[in-house]
């Protein structure tokens, strides 16, 4: 079996689906397709390799394939090819079943005006984090995220916060599958969870300051957002002189914590049935800041 086959195989395996079911030839043509990102120009074979880590001859059969299907587009002129009409509606009916972002997209501007950062709202992409929407602060001084955008899930706010969101299987699966990328059954993935799920149990989110970039810090939530699967990530990013963790702390994370109850009210409702008889059922925004009574809120401080 090719190496790439094993890591295929064995990532599969990992997140506890038979292995015998996975296919591999799709799983390589969905990696080619995911390699494109915004802004990008056409792109190379070769690069097209470099950025999916598969052979050159691989990729050559499946550009040709995803051409044919109208999913490419190829230049002849310089060898390159770019995101094709197929991809394109395909995009197409996938953001429109993300409506439930549209909906709460007034809350993400206002997060990202009141603590001048940007917001983002991501889900998990095998080891790491992808931005399903981005909101940019008003400093215009920030990190250039995009939709599409991908961050290390064990090392940044928004991967912890998912993390301390997730089930125990698949927090457990994750560990298998990094243990296996990296050659090495240490256990500091295992003791990443356990410390993301502690910070959040004991300040309602997760601060990663400098973890990842020394000058990049963060604070992220997790949301649940049943039309789009499940749990997802809310999070603030900026440069670290622009957030220093006592303003984490002390101003940016109980703003977090009310943004993300408010988004709950939105997207799921509580019937009116579990109200105690004859009054109304307390709001989600209600039942998450009794959970989490450090996150109080602060006179803000004036933006530059």
């Amino acid at each position: 079996m090719a190496k790439d086959d094993q890591n295929l195989s064995g990532e599969e395996s990992a997140e506890g689906s038979p292995g015998r079911q996975f296919i591999t030839a799709l799983a390589r043509g969905l990696d080619v397709l995911g390699a494109f990102r915004p802004n990008d120009p056409p792109l190379s074979n070769q690069e097209l390799a470099r950025r999916t880590g598969l052979p050159r001859p691989t990729i050559s059969r499946i550009t040709l394939t995803l051409t044919e299907l109208g999913y490419l587009n190829y230049h002849e002129r310089f060898g390159c090819y770019e995101l094709g009409g197929s991809a394109l509606v395909l995009g197409h009916v996938a953001r429109t079943n993300f409506n439930a972002l549209e909906r709460i997209r007034p809350l993400t501007e206002r997060l990202a005006q009141n603590c001048n950062a940007n917001v983002g709202i991501g889900t998990r992409e095998r080891l790491n984090m992808v931005y399903l929407d981005v909101v940019h602060g008003p400093s215009r001084i920030g990190l250039r995220f995009e939709i599409g955008s991908q961050i290390p899930i064990f090392q940044t706010a928004m991967g912890r916060a998912y993390l301390a969101g997730s089930s125990e299987s698949e927090t457990g699966a994750l560990v298998k599958q990094m243990q296996a990328q990296a050659h090495d059954k240490s256990d500091e993935p295992a003791r990443i969870i356990a410390v993301a799920r502690e910070e959040y149990a004991r300040l309602g989110f997760c601060v990663s300051a400098g973890d990842w970039h020394n000058d990049i810090h963060g604070i992220a939530i997790p949301i649940v957002i049943p039309d789009l699967g499940g749990t997802l990530a809310l999070n603030v990013g900026a440069p670290a002189y622009l957030l220093p963790k006592s303003r984490l702390l002390e101003e940016v994370g109980p703003e977090l914590v009310r943004t993300a109850a408010e988004m709950a009210d939105i997207l799921n409702p509580l019937p009116a049935a579990l109200g105690e008889a004859g009054k109304p059922p307390k709001r989600r925004s209600n039942l998450i800041a009794e959970r989490v009574p450090q996150a109080r809120s602060k006179p803000r401080r004036n933006q530059a």
